[in-house]
């Protein structure tokens, strides 16, 4: 007489091996052995043209100037930066991004962010009361693009900034002489 586990085992064997199968065949793939994460193989720039583009530059005209009948409309000058509430988890390899700008591939800082990444952002867990004190929730915090002069060096983007709305006064950006006069 066979037992209870034995016919709950010879149960589950036939979807288990079909499990294992679709798993296994998971990593096979008809177009061969996929992308090199260590080799940049996108489009170089210099092939980034069109054959209109190419005639155009093979005339080797020069654009003329349009001058049009109406008179010069005026821009407001918008405050540069995003403003945003404070950032607790911020990693420096996210704002850093990576040495090599000019490729797609994996470096050796990927491989560094990996364990750093991880150990960083258990550290600031465990001391987001001290975060919290230092950089109060409901502070305005602005980034604009570039890395600021922090504590260890120029690890982050945001910066303490004045109190929403982030407004600017037309009158301090505009410029004191027009263009051409």
């Amino acid at each position: 007489m066979r037992s209870i586990l034995q016919t709950i085992s010879d149960a589950w064997r036939r979807p288990l091996a079909y499990v294992v199968s679709v798993l296994a065949a998971a990593g096979c793939s008809p177009a061969g052995p996929g992308p090199n994460p260590f080799r940049d193989d996108s489009i170089p720039r210099s092939e980034w043209t069109t054959p209109s583009a190419e005639a155009v530059a093979a005339q080797n005209v020069t654009a003329g100037v349009r001058e049009r009948p109406w008179p010069p409309a005026e821009a407001s000058y918008e405050p540069l930066g995003v403003p945003h509430w404070p950032l607790w988890w911020e990693d420096p390899f996210e704002d850093k991004g990576n040495s090599a700008k000019d490729r797609f591939a994996w470096t050796w800082e990927d491989y560094v962010a990996l364990p750093y990444s991880n150990g960083r952002w258990l550290l600031n867990t465990v001391g987001w009361p001290i975060s919290a004190i230092v950089t109060p929730p409901g502070t305005t915090m602005i980034s604009d693009g570039y890395l600021s002069k922090q504590a260890l060096g120029y690890d982050h983007d945001a910066t303490r900034g004045k109190p929403w709305p982030v407004t600017a006064d037309p009158i301090e950006a505009a410029p004191t002489t027009q263009p051409g006069q």
